[in-house]
C-alpha cells in the first residue's frame, strides 16, 4: 500500500494545479482517513515542506498552487549523490521504474522523519552515481531537467531583504495581532504598539501580514515579515546558527539550525533543504529545525540575505 505522504504527492501531481483551499481540504481528508493523530495545522506544514522539497510551488498571496516539474540536481559535495525532485504522476513512476533497469545509477527512497501530529512526507528520491556524464544521460532518458547543483546556484542569487509595496492601514476597532519576536507568536493588541510585524483582516475578509515602520505600513509575507522585524530590532540573539561537521575534510559542511518562531522564507528554505534532499530535522527539546549538509558559504548567504548574523560560525 502506498504511504500517505506519497499518496498525497501522487494526488497533487495528477491534479497539476489548483486553489490552495482545495489542496488543504484534500490533505485534511487524507489525514483523517490515514493519520488519526494529526493536528489541525498539519496540512499547512505539509505544504510548506513540499515547497521546500521542490515538489510544489505555491503563490500564497493569490492562494494558488502548482506541481513543480521533475528536476534532478546534485547535492553539494555529497560524494556522488543527487536528488530527484518535482511531481510524481503514475506515468512518471512507470518511466522511473523502466529507466532503472540496467541503469548506471542507484536509486534510494529515503524518508524524512515527522512526528505523528504531522502528515508524513513523501520519500526523497536520492540518486547515487559514479560518472556525471552517465548521470546526464540517465536523466535525459527519464525525460527530466538536469541542473548541476541548485543549492549552490540559488544561494548566490538570494535577494536582499526589503519591504514590499505600501500597505493599507488596519481598520480601527478591528481585531489586530502583533508578532512577539521573543515567544514567536502573534498576540492580540488593541492598536499598533510599535514598529513590527502585524496581522489583520482586510475589508474583503482576507487575512494579511504587514510591517509597520516609522508610521508607514508595508506589505509582506509572514516569514519575510519576521526577518524584517528582526532586522530593525536591536537584539543580540542568533536565530540562525551553523555548526561544522567533525569528519576530516568536511569542515566546510555542517548543519544550519533555525530557531522555532523564525521560519525561513520559501526560497531560503528550499536552498537549505536542497543541500541534503531531505526535510529539516525537528529538534523539539532545543526548539529548532536542523538542515544537514549545508556548506558554510550557503549558510552565510542565507543569513546575509535575511540581514542576520550567523551564530556558531567560528573558524
Amino acid at each position: 500500500m502506498i504511504e500517505p505522504g506519497d499518496l498525497l504527492l501522487r494526488w497533487v501531481s495528477e491534479q497539476g494545479a489548483g486553489a490552495l483551499s482545495d489542496v488543504k481540504q484534500g490533505a485534511w481528508w487524507l489525514a483523517g482517513a490515514r493519520c488519526p493523530e494529526v493536528e489541525p495545522g498539519a496540512p499547512g506544514r505539509w505544504l510548506r515542506d513540499a515547497v521546500s522539497l521542490a515538489l510544489l510551488d505555491i503563490d500564497w498571496r493569490n492562494r494558488r498552487w502548482c506541481a513543480a516539474p521533475p528536476v534532478l540536481t546534485q547535492l553539494p559535495q555529497a560524494r556522488g549523490l543527487a536528488v530527484l525532485t518535482g511531481s510524481r504522476t503514475a506515468a512518471f513512476e512507470r518511466r522511473l521504474e523502466q529507466t532503472m533497469e540496467d541503469s548506471p545509477v542507484e536509486l534510494f527512497r529515503v524518508p524524512s522523519v515527522r512526528p505523528p501530529r504531522d502528515i508524513p512526507l513523501p520519500v526523497s528520491l536520492i540518486v547515487q552515481f559514479n560518472d556525471e556524464d552517465e548521470l546526464r544521460a540517465w536523466t535525459a532518458d527519464l525525460g527530466v531537467t538536469y541542473t548541476p547543483c541548485f543549492a549552490l546556484q540559488a544561494a548566490a542569487l538570494l535577494p536582499p531583504l526589503e519591504f514590499g509595496a505600501r500597505g493599507s492601514t488596519p481598520e480601527y476597532g478591528k481585531p489586530l495581532e502583533q508578532y512577539d519576536l521573543e515567544i514567536g507568536e502573534y498576540q492580540p493588541v488593541p492598536r499598533p504598539q510599535s514598529d513590527g510585524l502585524y496581522r489583520f483582516k482586510q475589508r474583503e475578509g482576507k487575512r494579511v501580514c504587514q510591517i509597520l515602520r516609522d508610521g508607514k505600513w508595508y506589505e509582506t509575507g509572514h516569514e519575510t515579515g519576521v526577518y524584517s522585524a528582526l532586522a530593525f530590532q536591536s537584539t543580540d540573539a542568533d536565530v540562525l546558527r551553523w555548526l561544522p561537521e567533525k569528519d576530516s575534510g568536511r569542515e566546510r559542511f555542517g548543519t544550519l539550525f533555525v530557531d522555532w518562531g523564525y521560519p525561513l522564507p520559501d526560497l531560503h528554505r528550499r536552498v537549505a533543504v536542497m543541500c541534503s534532499g531531505l526535510a529539516p530535522r525537528i529538534n523539539e527539546p532545543a526548539r529548532n529545525l536542523a538542515y544537514d549538509n549545508v556548506p558554510k558559504t550557503v549558510a552565510m548567504k542565507i543569513a546575509e540575505s535575511l540581514r542576520q548574523s550567523l551564530g556558531g560560525n567560528d573558524d
